[in-house]
């Protein structure tokens, strides 16, 4: 990295630095008891939240204004919070993502379970078809089940 491209870069961390700081909430900031910290104010507050906790550490920046409207700015920081703690409950739910193999195997097992039913209705409609429904439901049920079974062991 040259010495000029170095230069710029922290010219950008300062600068962008500057505008969150110019943007916390507290004290200091542009909302009083006449003009209190909204919705959007709270959605703010609460994205920039870690980086005012860390400059609350070493200033007098506050993280949460206290001249607010009450519900309206907990909701919107709390929103903003959520955007830095993964939303909806991410980290309690992962998506495993099937392999090649799974994903053809699952579509063999479709393609089997699609072939045996045709052939059984068929069977069904040869024979009395008062009773299929009753068969055919019994017999999916136990299908499926063998076929789990088999293809988890």
């Amino acid at each position: 990295m040259s010495k000029a491209s170095r230069w710029c870069l922290t010219m950008a961390a300062l600068l962008g630095a500057a505008l969150i700081a110019g943007c916390v909430a507290g004290p200091a900031g542009p909302f009083g008891p006449q003009d209190p910290a909204g919705f959007f104010a709270g959605l703010w507050h609460g994205f920039i939240a870690w980086i005012t906790f860390i400059l609350s550490l070493f200033t007098s920046v506050q993280m949460y204004a206290v001249d607010n409207t009450g519900a309206g700015y907990n909701l919107g920081f709390l929103i903003g919070m959520a955007c830095w703690l993964g939303g909806g409950g991410s980290g309690s739910w992962h998506y495993k993502k099937k392999s090649r193999r799974e994903k053809e195997w699952d579509e063999v097992a479709m393609k089997v379970e699609a072939k045996i039913k045709r052939d059984m209705r068929a069977w069904a409609e040869a024979g009395d078809a008062d009773d299929w429904p009753e068969v055919e439901r019994k017999v999916e049920q136990k299908l499926k089940a063998k076929i789990k079974e088999w293809a988890d062991s």
